[in-house]
């Protein structure tokens, strides 16, 4: 990806939330060209950052996070077990590993801001067998965290044309919007309010988006829409009050590939609303930020 000369560069003195961002988190054993995760948060503040919010995966990114919080301000977490966990932890190590998250979760809830990254990924579960294990997982989930009123990070990948289950063609998992309409049911089910619900880096069907949005569902606008068109049209028809920014780095960075993005990127998530919205980017920080405050009920 080249970068996007169209778009302005991100002005100086906004004041920026990444609501969602993996730091600390495992380091790509290759190519590692990150600063160290003391300097991403340093120069995050530096810059304007107001909030720092980490989303764990799985144990143990929550354990290395708890870790980096210990002497952080204005640093907090999401707890997640996503679906790539669901489908990549070994069979043999699964309850376990399931069961310590839980008992997290019970005992220290009140740590956290919300319950996520969670979902489905019919990307990374291409069978049916492994889809549906990520359902079962997801209600579990939602049976276990409900009553703790948090909000909810959602993240849900549909499968791609050449990822249809070859040994069930026709289950409505395969379609463009399968795992989007799958999560649509599940909260349903356990009448999960759309407004306690933010839908991190939404990849669509775009034209889901609209009506999402009216419905109060959030949607967390990623580095990676200053550079990448796709990004910014899955959310350009949202009205700001439903709008958050993010990094997800490592990745997603504004125009460049690979593991290099930093949260303090989350910048050019205002400029790529702004250009979208045809809105100045210190309206959009102003109003992402206050999004993120009231969404997450932050302290700042």
């Amino acid at each position: 990806m080249t970068k996007k000369i169209t778009i302005p560069e991100p002005e100086e003195n906004l004041e920026f939330i990444d609501v969602h961002c993996h730091l600390p988190f495992p380091r790509p054993t290759k190519n590692d060209k990150l600063p160290p995760d003391t300097e991403q948060y340093k120069e995050f503040f530096e810059l304007g950052g107001k909030y720092l919010i980490a989303s764990t995966i799985d144990n143990h990114t929550l354990n290395i996070t708890l870790n980096f919080s210990k002497d952080k301000n204005n640093y907090g977490f999401t707890c997640g077990w996503a679906p790539q966990t669901v489908t990549y932890t070994p069979k043999n190590k699964y309850n376990g590993e399931w069961k310590k998250w839980a008992k997290f979760i019970e005992e220290s809830y009140a740590e956290v801001l919300a319950f996520g990254e969670i979902g489905l990924d019919f990307h990374h579960a291409k069978s049916l067998e492994k889809r549906e294990k990520q359902v079962s997982e997801l209600r579990k989930i939602f049976e276990l965290t409900k009553q703790y009123k948090k909000p909810y990070v959602l993240h849900v990948r549909n499968a791609a044309k050449h990822e249809m289950d070859q040994n069930n063609p026709k289950h409505p998992y395969n379609k463009g919007d399968g795992a989007t309409k799958e999560i649509l049911n599940i909260l349903n089910e356990f009448n999960i309010s759309p407004n306690m619900v933010m839908w991190h880096c939404f990849s669509g069907p775009e034209e889901y988006s609209l009506p999402l949005s009216k419905q109060g569902f959030m949607f967390s606008v990623p580095s990676s829409a200053y550079g990448n068109k796709k990004w910014r049209r899955n959310t350009e028809k949202v009205p700001l009050k439903n709008l958050l920014t993010e990094t997800d780095s490592y990745y997603q960075h504004p125009f460049l590939r690979g593991p290099v993005n930093v949260p303090s990127n989350v910048r050019y998530s205002i400029a790529a609303i702004a250009y979208s919205h045809n809105i100045s980017q210190k309206e959009v920080s102003e109003i992402t930020v206050k999004n993120a405050v009231k969404f997450f009920n932050l302290s700042l």
